[in-house]
């Protein structure tokens, strides 16, 4: 009978040791990307930037420095905007109100900042230009 108990206790121990084994982590395919690491991995580049839409760029790396809209009309370039006048004459930012779209990104080195202009066509936000500036640059 003690034996019966000894076996009895031995499946009991076996089993309930079967039903609590750790299974390895199986990892699954995600379709999103998180575009924080993807950027800090892979640092951003002008070339990318100034081939891309803002959608897009933003959607590969919301890390930004500064995302803000502004209106050309009637004031002159300053600072950064300045490369601008390559692409707008002051006449036809005078007359019209051109809707542009500034974007500054951190670069992996931390030593530079890029900047983009975006303008509207067709719904959607298209780079003008994207240019890579020392942070220590002033304009």
């Amino acid at each position: 009978m003690k034996t019966l108990h000894i076996i009895l206790v031995n499946l009991f121990i076996l089993s309930s040791c079967n039903n609590n084994q750790v299974k390895p982590n199986v990892m699954t395919k995600s379709n999103s990307i998180d575009s924080t690491y993807f950027c800090l991995e892979d640092s951003i580049t002008v070339r990318f930037l100034s081939q891309t839409n803002y959608k897009k760029a933003i959607a590969t790396c919301r890390l930004t420095l500064l995302d803000k809209q502004i209106i050309l009309k009637g004031h002159g370039y300053m600072g950064p905007t300045r490369i601008l006048a390559n692409y707008y004459s002051r006449e036809e930012h005078e007359r019209n109100n051109i809707p542009i779209k500034i974007v500054q990104w951190g670069t992996k080195d931390e030593e530079h900042i890029i900047y983009v202009w975006y303008r509207k066509e067709k719904k959607e936000w298209q780079p003008i230009v994207a240019e890579k500036y020392h942070i220590s640059t002033q304009f």
